[in-house]
């Protein structure tokens, strides 16, 4: 008898792919909106799940890219729309899914993996960890007032011509934050026009806005894009400014476009959602109580695919060497390794040294951006120190300035 199997999809499978997703996610099913979203899937790049009679009831997608890491990048694969068929739950589809995607980001050179848990018990068992947490910020936009005085110059744009700034900016922001997937030029002028990717998301286009900030030399240095929203309240303004995203080439750059969105007659309050935790917005405003950070989760996952080109790029402020044993039931990073990590140079080598610590390859993933502190995990049990100070010491030499972020999903 035949048995279950997965494959790369057809183009001819992806509308009932992207249907499969979008099912299990409560997304829209019409004929519209997955043509859409269908229109962005590259078949090269989309394994599904196939019964023994051939039918296909499972996706995971995946989309080469490179990834911001502390010092450098590396290349990176960010895995989206995973989904399995209501009917076709708890068959081992997925994990057929998952081990297959992996083997394939291998074979193309990918160093990391990452992607959005949308449950948390899902992925830790295939070697990711949570390596990113991020937040939302809720900003009474009347009580709003900033420390600093103005500086510069903020325009309107339309969408069309905020998509090169949106583009230039993220990029500049991608190049000082560790985190972020650069993304592929497609992706900005979709989200400068308000089409998102994710069939769940119904806000209407036409309430989307975008501006930039020009320094005093009349450079664009930041740039954001949100949706607006007319509520009134006992015959008074209480609208809404919605982020979807807001990206400056300085710190400067962005304290004035949060300026902006809290100066919008009729806006009383600025939402954001997906914000770097170490935010500086509240601290920006003389009363940071008005700036309320919310619904703090873990947004994205890591996995380590290949430990050597992961660390190759991978810099400390503070020079180091030390061994850790990493465990990976995968294989894909197991061994034991010399990390030796400084502000010029970074390696992982192959030893037979005594290791120090010992960690699961998901404890890696997330403490290698620099979002997990290792003497956190150890102290939750998931690092086992095998030398007296070995936690400390990998807290160290993992220490970032800023804590990561990923200033998109996916």
């Amino acid at each position: 008898m035949a048995e279950p199997y997965v494959r790369l999809l057809t183009e001819e499978e992806i509308p009932t792919a992207t249907r499969i997703v979008s099912e299990g996610m409560l997304g829209s099913l019409s004929d519209e909106v997955v043509d859409a979203w269908s229109s962005v899937w590259e078949p090269e790049e989309c394994h599904g799940a196939f019964t023994q009679d051939d039918r296909l009831v499972g996706v995971v997608r995946w989309f080469r890219d490179e990834v911001s890491v502390p010092g450098g990048a590396v290349p990176a694969g960010g895995v989206t729309a995973v989904a399995v068929a209501s009917t076709h739950r708890r068959q081992g589809h997925l994990t057929r899914l998952i081990d297959e995607q992996l083997a394939h980001m291998v074979g193309a050179g990918v160093a990391i993996a990452t992607l959005v848990a949308a449950e948390w018990p899902i992925y830790g068992r295939f070697g990711y960890g949570p390596a990113m947490d991020a937040c939302g910020y809720d900003v009474d936009a009347r009580a709003a007032r900033f420390l600093a005085p103005a500086s510069g110059t903020t325009e309107l744009v339309t969408p069309a011509e905020l998509e090169p700034h949106l583009t230039a900016m993220h990029d500049a922001r991608w190049a000082r934050t560790p985190g972020p997937l650069r993304r592929r030029s497609g992706h900005w002028a979709q989200r400068a026009a308000g089409v998102e990717r994710w069939p769940n998301d119904s806000s209407d286009p036409g309430q989307l806005r975008g501006a930039v900030w020009r320094d005093d030399a009349g450079e664009v240095q930041g740039a954001v894009s949100y949706l607006v929203k007319d509520t009134w309240a006992r015959n008074r303004p209480a609208g809404t400014a919605e982020v979807r995203l807001l990206v400056g080439a300085t710190p400067e750059a962005e304290r004035e476009l949060w300026r902006h969105l809290c100066s919008i007659d009729w806006v009383s309050t600025v939402t954001a959602g997906l914000r770097s935790v170490d935010d500086p917005l509240p601290l920006l405003l003389a009363d940071s109580r008005v700036a309320a950070q919310v619904e703090r989760s873990d947004a994205i996952w890591a996995r380590i695919l290949d430990l050597p080109a992961a660390f190759a790029a991978r810099r400390s402020a503070v020079p180091g060497r030390m061994v850790v044993e990493v465990k990976d039931p995968q294989g894909y990073a197991a061994g034991r390794y010399a990390l030796e990590l400084g502000p010029d140079s970074g390696s992982a080598s192959p030893t037979d040294e005594p290791a120090e610590v010992e960690l699961s390859v998901a404890a890696l993933g997330a403490t290698y951006f620099g979002g997990q502190a290792p003497r956190r995990l150890a102290d939750a049990g998931w690092i086992s120190e095998l030398a007296p100070g070995g936690v400390d010491r990998l807290t160290a030499l993992l220490a970032t300035p800023t804590l990561p972020w990923s200033t998109t999903s996916y």
